[in-house]
């Protein structure tokens, strides 16, 4: 089945979805975040992994425009990436930063699938997490894997890189605060 997605997809075409995806992927979230926190909020049961997450969301921006702001400086950084990346990849330049941010795309796909079972019940951005996140990313390390682009250094090298771009991320979390009161 993989074989045949060879003759619709490059690992090119792959780097230019990125961005995309993540907009698909935020637009669910920004549409969705006001009314699933105001819906639910006292159907959630009350464990701490619930309470936690829940005054994050509150101290992190829950409003839709604050996540819009939020979502509009990752966008920057990942657009940015992926410009870079492909324009360097044809030159043999590496993947590290677009490995670290993809990263942190299953990262936050798998912390979707928590929070749905945790709350049992939807929650922003699982839908695209599921059938949009998951396959893009299985897919694009697929592809880096099949041309020789990733190996286990550069996955073991990204996964600091990681870390560092979720403070970078959470800048935008400080901005829409700011700008968005």
């Amino acid at each position: 089945m993989l074989g045949a997605l060879h003759q619709f997809l490059d690992l090119k075409t792959l780097i230019w979805l990125f961005p995309i995806i993540f907009i698909f992927h935020d637009l669910e979230e920004i549409i969705t975040i006001e009314s699933s926190m105001a819906a639910n909020r006292n159907k959630y049961p009350k464990t701490n992994f619930i309470e936690l997450t829940l005054r994050m969301r509150e101290k992190l921006g829950s409003t839709a425009a604050q996540l819009a702001v939020s979502a509009t400086w990752i966008l920057l950084i990942i657009s940015f990436t992926a410009v870079m990346t492909a324009h360097f990849s044809t030159k043999g330049g590496g993947f590290l930063l677009f490995t670290a941010i993809l990263n942190l795309f299953v990262l936050q796909a798998f912390m979707h699938i928590v929070q749905t079972i945790m709350f049992r019940g939807y929650t922003p951005g699982i839908i695209t997490s599921l059938f949009l996140l998951i396959p893009y990313s299985l897919l694009t390390y697929y592809f880096l894997a099949k041309y020789g682009q990733m190996d286990w250094h550069l996955i073991i090298t990204s996964l600091p890189v990681s870390l560092i771009l979720i403070l970078i991320f959470l800048v935008g979390n400080l901005l829409g605060r700011y700008f968005i009161r």
